[in-house]
């Protein structure tokens, strides 16, 4: 008997996720385009299930482009920014949701899926589908007795500590990786305080026969302290100091100093999706070395400056990243370092984006590389810097979609963790 009912209760299972929470015409249905990398697509169509899902931004009547920034508690800050298209042209929205560093991805996306439900209603309202609406909102009667007081024990910082290791191998080879992490933040609208203490430990070793093993050991310490003044929307001032140690870059004591200012095209309060800044730095620089440098050199102090240009883009058409990065010694111009970064994602047409970008660097200021050079085992195994006058790192890839526009349909079976995997730059 249990065998004969698995499957009608296998085929009742299979009407219920084949098709939509509520069946609804396509002529009632918003069509909404979703650009969000953050989203928990399933739970989404899911709750929101009175509102057509479409492939491809052109066919959307709304547009709904999400972006994100850390908050100074380590949580972070979601923008909505709901473009209306079509015969909802030129209405259209910024809404936000701040998730605290201590939120479930399950509280999350509830908060996710209520901006995104607020920001569809003045478009839901417009359309004939409105007389179906419902809108509720519960009182809490204990806060009206009261007026709302904050008290913070900490007074706004926060503490993060954490570690990761990773531990493999096999019979004639194995790796071990040990990092640990310290931070520690304070933000407010008009400054920001950060420290962090970063530890790493790598090591491995190699069997080439069986009188021979390779073993190798890279350590790293890093400690930076960060100090930001905000002046108006476009400026801000600020002060970075750095301890490094570094056996991969032959670095015993490294204490750095950074003071800076910034300036920013656009005010900060759109940097969730639009960011063109300028940053200039003035440093100086205390090293000593393991061994001796290139330039027979044990201990160095130098002064030097930095200039860096970026741009951040997040809008319907696509995203935009670029970033020009130079920095120089005081004691030789020649010492310097010029790095360019890029990626872009573009919707040329319908159902159609490409993405590419990277990264060049024209290399001149090692001089913190070992006059002893590098052995064969430290060469292969990546435990030294090798001398090099560039660097460089690139990708691309496109993604063209076509057939129905419609994806309302939740369907998890087969998808690993249960989670439907989708292909996105």
């Amino acid at each position: 008997m249990i065998l004969f009912f698995i499957p009608l209760l296998s085929k009742a299972q299979d009407n219920i996720l084949a098709k939509p929470l509520v069946d609804i015409s396509n002529n009632f249905a918003l069509k909404v385009f979703l650009d969000c990398n953050y989203c928990d697509m399933d739970y989404l169509r899911t709750e929101l299930n009175y509102i057509d899902y479409v492939r491809d931004r052109m066919e959307a009547q709304v547009d709904i482009v999400v972006s994100s920034l850390q908050t100074g508690s380590r949580g972070t800050e979601y923008t909505f920014v709901f473009k209306g298209q079509k015969e909802f042209n030129g209405r259209n929205d910024t809404l936000r949701y701040d998730a605290t560093s201590f939120a479930t991805d399950d509280l999350t996306r509830k908060g996710i899926v209520q901006t995104i439900k607020l920001g569809l209603i003045s478009y839901i309202a417009r359309t004939s589908y409105a007389g179906k609406m419902c809108v509720s909102c519960p009182i809490d009667t204990n806060n009206l007795k009261q007026p709302l007081q904050i008290k913070d024990k900490w007074r706004g910082w926060v503490f993060t500590c954490g570690g990761f290791g990773n531990f493999n191998g096999q019979q004639l080879t194995g790796t071990s990786n040990i990092n640990g992490v310290l931070q520690a933040t304070k933000v407010t609208a008009d400054w920001k305080v950060s420290m962090g203490v970063n530890i790493g430990y790598n090591y491995g070793y190699y069997t080439i026969t069986t009188d021979s093993t390779i073993k190798s050991i890279s350590k790293s310490t890093n400690f930076n302290g960060l100090y930001v003044k905000s002046i108006n929307e476009h400026f801000s001032w600020g002060i970075n100091a750095n301890y490094n140690n570094s056996t991969f870059n032959n670095i015993l004591t490294q204490e750095r100093v950074e003071p800076g200012i910034e300036y920013s095209i656009f005010p900060y309060s759109q940097a969730t999706h639009k960011v063109f800044r300028l940053l200039y730095y003035a440093f100086g620089e205390n090293t000593q070395y393991y061994d001796s440098t290139i330039y027979g050199k044990i201990h160095t102090m130098y002064l030097g400056q930095e200039l860096l240009a970026s741009i951040n883009y997040k809008e319907p058409w696509g995203s935009l990243f670029m970033s020009l990065d130079g920095s120089n010694y005081f004691y030789d111009f020649s010492k310097n370092n010029l790095t360019f970064s890029a990626g872009f994602s573009l919707n040329l047409f319908e159902g159609f984006t490409v993405a590419f970008g990277g990264y060049a660097s024209l290399v001149n200021n090692e001089i913190f590389l070992p006059a002893s050079g590098a052995t064969e085992a430290q060469i292969l195994l990546n435990t030294k810097a090798l001398p090099t006058p560039y660097q460089y790192s690139a990708f691309v890839g496109i993604k063209y979609s076509f057939g129905s526009i419609y994806n309302n349909i939740v369907n998890p079976r087969f998808s690993p963790n249960g989670y439907n995997v989708n292909f996105s730059f």
